[in-house]
């Protein structure tokens, strides 16, 4: 089991799910009781977490404040990488950060999605 796979599994305990893996095409994803989704892809040097937010009729503004949020927060915490997914006819709003998997450990992991759901509640309640 490689620093990425143990992570997970003991973050899972932590979050009360049980062990946590990734499924045959390396993803995971889970549904937050806010109503956001987390999800964790492999990259080929690690993983990509990310903290999706239903956007629905706002989308369009909320992209532009995130992009605008991305590029002034660049050198903040982790750089963010925004996009707008549509998913079940709904549109999302995604804040994705890039984790290396050398030494990666669950609370890197929950680290970064306490700073990604603070990062999309800045954007939501931005005005311009």
């Amino acid at each position: 089991m490689n620093a990425a796979e143990q992570a997970l599994a003991a973050l899972g305990q932590e979050w009360g799910f049980g062990p946590l893996a990734l499924d045959e095409r390396g993803t995971l994803a889970l549904q937050a009781e806010s109503g956001r989704r987390v999800g964790i892809e492999r990259t080929g040097t690690g993983l990509a977490l990310y903290v999706a937010a239903p956007a629905e009729y706002e989308a369009g503004a909320w992209l532009l404040r995130a992009f605008k949020r991305a590029h002034h927060s660049r050198h903040e915490g982790w750089p963010v990488q925004v996009a707008l997914r549509n998913r079940e006819h709904r549109h999302w709003l995604l804040a994705l950060v890039r984790i290396e998997e050398a030494g990666i450990e669950p609370a890197q992991l929950r680290a970064a999605v306490d700073y990604l759901n603070r990062w999309l509640d800045a954007v939501r309640d931005a005005t311009r």
